[in-house]
């Protein structure tokens, strides 16, 4: 995980598509890194330059920041109207096909981008044209929530390759697409954000029966997560960990579904005690949202699961839909000493 940096003047972060051949077999890794690291080329896995394959790379950030007498970079403000945020991105390989999702105090947050033909939309896809070229635009939005006085924090986040979606003929796997590279800053209140309403170009309203609860954590869950470390008690002072579970199990890459009826899912963030969350769920890159909204807020605490339900109506999925739930953080300023970063779980393909 990385931490956000500030004070540069192109605020960067990067992330590096690496493909590693072992003996019986490959794995696609996503190794995610600060630009500026002071042991950016060296490889992270120990191998050798002939035993790696490097797919493609994407950084992106604030173009210009203002900064303070330190080098920091000073929050964005919002004055009414549009807001508007100069970005550049920048990548190679397969990487040149990126979205981007904007997330304002956790809530996702509709956004165009300055083009005569871009309207308001959770997810823009870019199709990048040359390799390592910086593609410096604008993203414009009304912030969906705030008010007077307010100190919020702004979540851009790249979404590695999201045309990509399995046809389950020639690929099954999502493999290491679909991986996200978060990028923050602050966002001061100078007056309250108005209300627009951005239904139904950016609304799908089919989760039904949305419910919070908690339940307590359980040996069988630590087991099914000691995989590259151990999972205890202990662990969850520092780490947070997700479980997403469709009709009571919890799929691997893609999921044959009816044209009709409810899908159950169950989505379980559990972990470092205080933290706060708002999740969202994605059904091809759009949030998905219930009569209650469209985020629902989680906090954890000491040995607990926070568990969201939800009916999904199949009548409404396409053929082939992506599904994945993302979790943004909205109290990370109150653990400075940890890492806090944006969680989304593995993409899963539901078709008919």
């Amino acid at each position: 995980m990385v931490k956000n940096l500030l004070g540069y003047r192109l605020i960067v972060f990067h992330i590096m598509i690496v493909l590693i051949i072992f003996t019986g077999g490959c794995s696609v890794k996503t190794i995610e890194e600060a630009e500026n690291s002071e042991d950016s080329n060296q490889n992270p896995f120990g191998k050798n330059e002939s035993e790696s394959v490097v797919l493609g790379s994407i950084s992106h950030g604030f173009i210009n920041p203002q900064l303070d007498k330190s080098g920091r970079a000073l929050p964005l403000e919002y004055n009414g109207g549009e807001l508007k945020i100069d970005y550049s991105v920048r990548a190679s390989g397969k990487a040149k096909n990126v979205g981007f999702f904007i997330f304002v105090g956790g809530e996702p947050q509709p956004y165009k981008l300055n083009e005569s033909d871009s309207h308001y939309q959770y997810m823009h896809l870019l199709e990048l044209k040359g390799d390592d070229q910086d593609t410096p635009f604008t993203f414009e939005f009304t912030p969906v929530t705030g008010q007077q006085g307010d100190n919020l924090h702004v979540s851009i986040a790249s979404i590695y390759n999201p045309g990509f979606m399995p046809d389950m003929k020639k690929t099954s796997s999502y493999g290491g697409y679909q991986t996200t590279l978060e990028v923050g800053r602050s966002l001061i209140y100078n007056q309250n954000a108005e209300s627009v309403d951005f239904f139904p170009n950016t609304r799908k309203e089919i989760l039904n029966h949305v419910q919070l609860s908690t339940e307590p954590v359980t040996q069988d869950l630590f087991d099914k997560h000691s995989i590259m470390e151990k999972v205890d008690m202990a662990a969850l002072d520092k780490n947070v960990y997700s479980d997403l579970y469709i009709d009571g199990e919890i799929r691997q890459d893609n999921l044959k579904v009816q044209k009709s009826g409810n899908l159950h899912v169950t989505f379980n963030l559990f972990g470092h005690s205080g933290m706060r969350y708002r999740n969202t769920f994605y059904l091809n890159h759009q949030a998905l949202a219930s009569k209650d909204g469209v985020s629902f807020e989680t906090e954890l605490t000491k040995g607990n699961i926070a568990v969201i339900d939800a009916d999904i109506e199949l009548e409404n999925l396409e053929d082939f839909s992506t599904f994945y739930v993302v979790s943004v953080p909205i109290n990370a300023n109150d653990f400075p000493d940890d890492v806090v970063v944006l969680m989304k779980t593995p993409s899963l393909l539901l078709y008919r």
